[in-house]
């Protein structure tokens, strides 16, 4: 199962799961995710998963990304304990081989960082990237590799649970499209609004984006995130649906890191 080089342990720590891949060089060999609610603690999920691997394997490393700091130190101990090396944290003072050109790159989550490094060192520039997940994020790189910054919004699932939760007659629906865009009942409606609605918000968040960037004709728009199948179908704009751009773009950093 393991290469020459060890196996590559990535952890990308969001608001609702904690995603994790094993990487056997370029390839996935193990694909696991954690949620934070829910009841089951998401550390021991994860290493529940990460002992079904064969005994005795090799690891070259781990590498991890966080935007929930309550979990950092838990996180770093169970890549020491796991791999037996301690994790490369990425973040903006990472070697992310593009330029945080925000006014503050320090604010910047690590998340939408990693996705718009991992976009750029794949694909190359100007990009937009977005990320469907507890919340949408919507970033541009341009052709030189400056991250320029974007745009953040409330997700779809956050949206639905307000309504429930801020109303009494609405209920938590499923995130699926309905069966037509005029909903013929309240699940129905509440979905064409959810899905239709956030497709829309989409669309014009990525049209922002691409004039920051001087609407260039060779723009490549990304998707990736949870939801992001969900939501492709529904865009008006071109677009690769990249669902683990996170994960690979953790593997391409450590490797950039770990490079003569």
């Amino acid at each position: 199962m393991t290469g020459a080089g060890g196996l590559l342990l990535a952890l990308d720590a969001g608001n609702t799961d904690i995603k994790a891949a094993v990487f056997d060089g370029p390839r996935p060999v193990a694909r696991l995710r954690a949620p934070r609610r829910g009841g089951a603690d998401p550390l021991e999920t994860l290493r529940a998963g990460l002992a079904a691997l064969p005994a005795g394997v090799h690891w070259r490393g781990a590498v991890l990304t966080s935007v929930a700091p309550s979990l950092d130190g838990a996180l770093e101990r169970l890549c020491r304990s796991i791999t037996g090396h301690a994790p490369l944290v990425i973040g903006a003072a990472s070697d992310l081989g593009i330029t945080v050109a925000t006014e503050t790159p320090e604010q910047v989550g690590a998340d939408r960082l990693v996705n718009a490094a991992a976009a750029f060192l794949l694909f190359g520039g100007p990009l937009v990237v977005a990320d469907l997940g507890t919340a949408i994020t919507v970033c541009a790189v341009d052709a030189g590799g400056r991250f320029l910054g974007g745009a953040i919004a409330p997700g779809p699932a956050m949206a639905r649970d307000a309504l429930a939760e801020r109303t009494e007659k609405l209920p938590v629906v499923a995130l699926q499209a309905p069966p037509g865009p005029i909903g013929r009942t309240t699940e129905h409606a509440m979905q064409a609004g959810l899905v239709w609605g956030f497709a829309g918000l989409l669309d014009r968040l990525i049209d922002q984006a691409l004039a920051a960037l001087g609407h260039p004709a060779v723009a490549g728009v990304y998707l990736t995130g949870g939801l992001a199948a969900l939501f492709a179908p529904h865009l008006a704009h071109g677009h690769r649906l990249v669902p683990d751009l996170t994960l690979d773009g953790l593997r391409l950093l450590f490797e950039r890191a770990r490079r003569p």
